[in-house]
């Protein structure tokens, strides 16, 4: 009996050494978002035009949430336990749509499943956004890069004319080798690249209407 009772505690002695041993802490996870100060508008006096955006599409290498970096020989990795708050590509199409809505280009953002043909069309491509770490001893960068395609469509005939197509690149300098750094280097590098395109697209905007307007005075 006394035999049974020893190899009892030592039993429990030992599972509880070993749940000890074994037993992990808890991981928590770093969740981030892109957001930025509002931008500047690209004019004072909207287009009488409207604008759909479409949904980006994205590399297939960077619709994950994951945080890459890419290091100068061609290596990458991950950040194990931080992430973006859902796919970098949604993230960067709610902040570049409300760009749009502020920078007063178009009077009217809207929805092709709306049922109604808007004026311009844009369309986006996430093609590339990761912590680039060129060279050992150099700060990490930010990188992203982006292209887009402006549309005229016309509802009439439904023809459609490319007034913009642009590869846009932003680097920014990561303040320390850390995922709280490299976000805030994508937030400066996205708001760089937004505000670059609207620009752009005032004055596609401008010349595509002036011409337009000239075509249709002299067929008159």
């Amino acid at each position: 009996m006394k035999k049974l009772v020893l190899i009892l505690l030592s039993a429990l002695l030992l599972s509880g050494c070993l749940s000890g041993i074994f037993k992990r802490d808890a991981i928590t996870v770093n969740y981030y978002q892109i957001d930025y100060p509002e931008i500047a508008k690209a004019c004072e006096k909207p287009f009488d035009l409207s604008l759909s955006f479409r949904r980006l599409t994205v590399n297939s290498a960077y619709d994950r949430s994951t945080l890459i970096y890419m290091n100068g020989d061609k290596s990458g990795g991950v950040y194990s336990y931080d992430e973006w708050l859902s796919s970098p590509d949604e993230l960067i199409f709610s902040m570049l749509q409300r760009d749009l809505e502020d920078g007063g280009v178009f009077k009217n953002l809207t929805s092709r499943t709306s049922g109604v043909l808007p004026d311009y069309s844009l369309q986006g491509t996430l093609v590339e956004v990761y912590e680039s770490r060129e060279l050992l001893g150099t700060k990490a960068k930010a990188h992203a890069v982006m292209l887009f395609n402006l549309t005229r469509l016309d509802r009439g005939s439904r023809t459609s004319r490319v007034v913009l197509q642009k590869r846009y690149t932003a680097d920014s300098e990561c303040a320390s080798g850390d995922a709280d750094s490299y976000v805030q280097g994508v937030c400066k590098a996205i708001r760089e690249i937004s505000i670059n395109l609207n620009k752009d697209i005032y004055e596609a905007v401008g010349e595509e209407e002036a011409r337009l307007k000239k075509e249709e005075k002299e067929n008159k």
